[in-house]
């Protein structure tokens, strides 16, 4: 692979997150806190939500919310609106209020290392969704798998690569995400893992931080500086949306197989990605589980750590609350920061399984109602 950075000079600066809107479900649960109570008397478990900015990010509360909701227990739900600061400060006043559990997924992945000493300190169970926390004694840690997520994209596109060029060769636009995320490195690790395998492809990289807009923007100085670019990716769907109208505006919008066609691979699975590979206009993405991976943190704290017991070595997915395109998934030892960790499997898109129902797209817009 040969691989060159694309300085871009961004003179957009945000401070939310654009999308494709989340619709009424995003409006309902706006802000700061939904409160469900029960005859529970054990006291209360915090979902701390970084935010509903990402299509992916109301989902995981809208499925948490669910499942917690079937289970009758007494919870509550507070959302920092993708602000650090403020996910500190709610953090540390959940510390205050005597909290069974503090369930969290991080928007940066070390911002909340003291917090969590913390909850360790007065014995309060941690999970973790999505963004792990790289300190403290976690007691789970849900997640997709990132890594494995990231060498999908890149193996769809040198696929793709080698069935227009016939051979794996070509120039690769990656608007990579905000690296601040432990999430976002590990999907850029992955992705370059498997590009560094091919001399005879070029990567092309430029910062979009997962930013709709500002991925928009590199993108648009990527496609008008290099007139050959063959293929673009970006690591989350969000990002992915601004790089697709950049392509738009560019001209350079065709269907695969038409002449002049750019490769477009994302990484997600929502919806819109789904319609769009559908449509013939991507190529296609990868499906994280995201929707699931709050409410599972949640499960295994009621199952197995409210009650003393050992976590399994296998998480089935024939015992799920959710139906999953995979059948189980390890239960990985304790890690230096992870403590034990469930990493739910990936899988590959494209036009012939865009549709599935047990995406985790299909099943946030069609059981979940989230719009965009």
């Amino acid at each position: 692979m040969k691989k060159r950075l694309l300085s871009v000079l961004l003179c957009v600066a945000m401070t939310a997150s654009m999308v494709i809107g989340c619709g009424a479900k995003e409006e309902k649960k706006d802000d700061s806190a939904k409160t469900e109570s029960s005859d529970n008397k054990d006291g209360k478990i915090y979902l701390l939500h970084k935010g509903l900015d990402y299509y992916a990010w109301a989902a995981m509360q809208e499925a948490f919310d669910k499942y917690a909701g079937d289970l009758d227990c007494n919870y509550e739900i507070l959302n920092a609106e993708n602000d650090v600061s403020k996910q500190v400060e709610q953090f540390k006043t959940v510390l205050t209020q005597d909290p069974k559990a503090i369930i969290v997924t991080a928007i940066d992945s070390e911002s909340l290392i003291d917090c969590v000493k913390e909850a360790n300190d007065a014995g309060i169970p941690v999970g973790v969704y999505d963004t792990p926390i790289t300190g403290g004694d976690i007691d789970i840690t849900v997640d997709c798998d990132n890594l494995m997520a990231g060498q999908q994209a890149a193996e769809i596109i040198v696929d793709k690569l080698k069935e227009k060029n016939g051979e794996e060769k070509g120039k690769v636009l990656n608007v990579f995400g905000d690296l601040a995320s432990q999430v976002m490195q590990e999907r850029k690790q992955g992705f370059d893992n498997v590009m560094e395998k091919y001399p005879n492809i070029e990567v092309i990289e430029a910062s979009g931080k997962g930013d709709r807009l500002l991925s928009q923007d590199a993108a648009s100085n990527a496609l008008a500086a290099n007139e050959d670019i063959d293929a673009v990716h970006a690591p989350c769907d969000n990002a992915f949306y601004g790089v697709y109208e950049a392509v738009e505006s560019a001209g350079k919008l065709k269907k695969v197989g038409e002449e002049g066609h750019i490769i477009m691979v994302s990484l997600d699975g929502e919806p819109a990605a789904l319609d769009r590979i559908s449509e013939g206009y991507m190529d296609g993405t990868v499906n994280l589980d995201w929707h699931a991976v709050a409410a599972i943190c949640l499960e295994m704290m009621d199952k197995y750590i409210f009650e003393g017991k050992d976590l399994p070595d296998t998480y089935e997915a024939k015992d799920s609350y959710f139906k999953f395109a995979w059948d189980s998934t390890e239960i990985k030892d304790a890690t230096e920061w992870k403590g034990p960790w469930i990493s739910l499997p990936t899988h590959k898109i494209d036009k012939d399984n865009a549709q599935d129902p047990n995406n985790s797209g299909r099943y946030s817009a069609d059981v979940l109602g989230i719009e965009y």
